[in-house]
């Protein structure tokens, strides 16, 4: 069986003036696997992540990691954010030290250590993500991909065992999305469990081992990724389309039912 890494129960969350964001959520982050949150704009993907690392607290309901609440003072906070590392959607909330090796090293050296151990890690991180040329790069030089790149080094230096990311893939060009997608795929290999939220049902299709489907604050369900995003009903509940290699699957195998009922 499979061990629970995170897990959202019944989470409760409405933003200042204006709607519920998220009305009694449930979801279950299991260790070493790929999951994608998709939904349409305004469904709670992204403030969904914000309760998972502790960033907000909800008004009912709980996060567990480990199948315990871990609690929101400032040393269960640190720990919190230490196993569960998050890149937001766009990078310029993230990315802010006058070079990136400053940048990635700013977690680590929050956590204490020395700077000996603190470099060591972004040398890591850097090479990981295939950036090690760009350490001493003024951060306000890169480019919108290499930022990317730079906000996920960041978490990645704090060697979270999950790493949550929102929409990883927006504002790429084709080029950069596969590059990062190779990244990710390695990260996932080497055991970091990830969750990704994204409205992209190929994406999600095509990477993830599970897929949660959300609709107005809520999971409308949550599996593997071939039985959720194959049931027609349910992705247009959440205002999402069959993904494009699942739909040719699905036409070939009627046309082949066809033709073997004609004979």
């Amino acid at each position: 069986m499979v061990e629970l890494s995170l897990e959202a129960c019944g989470l409760v969350f409405s933003w200042p003036g204006g709607g519920r964001a998220l009305d009694g959520l449930d979801l279950a982050v299991r260790r070493g696997r790929r999951l994608a949150v998709l939904g349409p704009n305004g469904a709670g993907k992204s403030t969904l992540l914000l309760h998972l690392n502790g960033t907000l607290r909800p008004e009912a309901g709980e996060v567990r990691v480990d199948g315990a609440a871990p609690g929101y003072g400032r040393a269960a906070l640190a720990g919190w954010r230490k196993r569960v590392g998050l890149v937001m959607q766009d990078p310029d909330d993230q990315v802010f030290a006058a070079t990136v090796a400053e940048d990635v090293s700013f977690g680590p050296l929050n956590l204490g250590l020395s700077e000996a151990e603190a470099a060591m890690r972004v040398a890591e991180a850097l090479d990981a993500l295939g950036i090690a040329d760009l350490a001493e790069r003024a951060t306000h030089h890169l480019s919108f991909g290499q930022k990317k790149r730079v906000a996920i080094a960041g978490a990645l230096a704090m060697r979270p065992e999950v790493l949550l990311l929102d929409e990883p893939l927006a504002g790429l060009d084709h080029r950069g999305g596969m590059l990062l997608q190779g990244v990710l795929a390695r990260l996932a290999e080497a055991g970091t469990t990830l969750v990704l939220t994204t409205h992209d049902v190929d994406l999600a299709y095509a990477f993830a081992d599970e897929v949660a489907l959300f609709s107005n604050g809520r999971t409308l369900r949550q599996g593997e990724a071939a039985a959720v995003l194959g049931d027609r009903a349910l992705t247009e509940a959440a205002g999402l389309e069959t993904p494009l290699l699942l739909e040719l699957g699905v036409r070939d195998r009627a046309e082949a039912l066809a033709r073997f009922g004609r004979r």
